[in-house]
């Protein structure tokens, strides 16, 4: 199904039948792929619908108060992404992303394939965010952090109550496959979180932390001594 708003405005380009709903604006030289949707509504007016005569495609976008995608952009097959949302230039995403309103993501960010930022999720410039993590409500990713495969971050310390807490990952942090960041922890400007960790508290600056729970393991500074030798394919990583 293609859907194109009369209200939206779009200079960019489309593979196939997407749906572009409200006020949205798509960037010069965008390319939006197959099964995209832009400017979905939020939860509160899907449930306002009354579905007496079935769903209808034009009420959906009449509710819809649009989304912002820039220029130059790919948002591949199957994303949806919510209205209220703000999308800088030169952003990726893989496929069948999930961005939900109010997020905002900086230029140059990439989002990995079946990445969920599920709630308002604020993401900085040129961030690396890898496939299948979990960014729920009230997350923030400083600029140039990198996020790999797996990653859950959390933001309801004694789940399921009515209190949400957002965790922060600071400019230039590494966040390490599978691992868990529980909220309200912060981490640290330029740290590390290893593979697999369970980070329950705030992690220093430039420190890189490991296990479960995690803990101090070795300074940044020996961490990038060694990722430079493993790099040049020295042993003694």
């Amino acid at each position: 199904m293609q859907f194109i708003s009369s209200k939206a405005r779009v200079k960019g380009f489309f593979e196939g039948d997407s749906i572009v709903l409200g006020p949205s604006a798509i960037g010069a030289k965008s390319l939006i792929g197959r099964n995209v949707i832009v400017g979905y509504p939020v939860r509160r007016k899907v449930q306002d619908f009354s579905f007496s005569k079935g769903f209808s495609i034009e009420e959906f976008d009449w509710t819809s108060a649009g989304a912002k995608i820039g220029n130059n952009c790919i948002i591949r097959s199957g994303t949806v992404i919510y209205e209220e949302v703000a999308i800088g230039d030169w952003v990726e995403t893989g496929h069948n992303v999930l961005i939900r309103e109010g997020c905002t993501v900086g230029n140059r960010t990439r989002i990995g394939s079946s990445t969920q930022l599920d709630g308002t999720v604020n993401i900085g410039k040129s961030v690396s965010i890898q496939s299948n993590a979990y960014l729920p409500h009230l997350t923030v990713i400083e600029d140039d952090a990198f996020i790999a495969p797996n990653v859950v971050f959390t933001n309801d310390l004694y789940p399921p109550s009515g209190r949400r807490t957002g965790v922060v990952v600071g400019k230039g942090a590494v966040i390490g496959a599978n691992a868990c960041i529980v909220a309200p922890a912060r981490i640290g400007e330029g740290s590390v979180v290893g593979a697999g960790s369970l980070v329950t508290k705030d992690v220093p600056t430039g420190m890189v932390v490991l296990g479960a729970p995690a803990k101090p393991y070795i300074t940044k500074s020996e961490y990038n001594t060694r990722k430079t030798r493993w790099e040049k394919g020295a042993k003694g990583t």
